[in-house]
């Protein structure tokens, strides 16, 4: 079950980010088509997908936010994610748009290392 829940939250990780990535894209060169309501729902979709696999690994793994300071790291970050994702996509502002991209790189090395230091916790170890 593990396992499964695991593979099912990176997939959804890495759709999201594609997602994100091709959203901002059409903000700037085909903003009527980031407005398409099929994008729209795909992206809610995979993202409340995202979410709920999440709670479910919190739980499988019984580390929880402001219990496991790497889960609470990866909850600040998602935060901060899309604070910035939704800046960047509704502004069609570049600066949010790395700012996110630094982020996500942030909880992605947080996930791999399961420390809050990220990609500092990996090469050190």
């Amino acid at each position: 079950m593990y396992m499964a829940l695991k593979h099912s939250h990176i997939g959804f990780v890495y759709l999201s980010f594609i997602l994100f990535v091709v959203r901002f894209v059409l903000a700037n060169y085909k903003p009527l088509l980031n407005s398409n309501k099929a994008l729209n729902i795909a992206t809610h979709g995979i993202n409340t997908l995202l979410l709920i696999t999440a709670g479910a690994l919190c739980v499988t793994l019984s580390q929880y936010p402001f219990e496991a300071a790497w889960v609470t790291a990866k909850l600040l970050g998602l935060i901060a994610y899309v604070v910035l994702g939704v800046i960047a996509i509704k502004k069609v502002n570049v600066k949010a748009f790395v700012l996110a991209l630094v982020v996500f790189v942030y909880i992605f090395g947080v996930a791999k290392a399961h420390s809050a230091l990220s990609w500092v916790g990996i090469l050190t170890a």
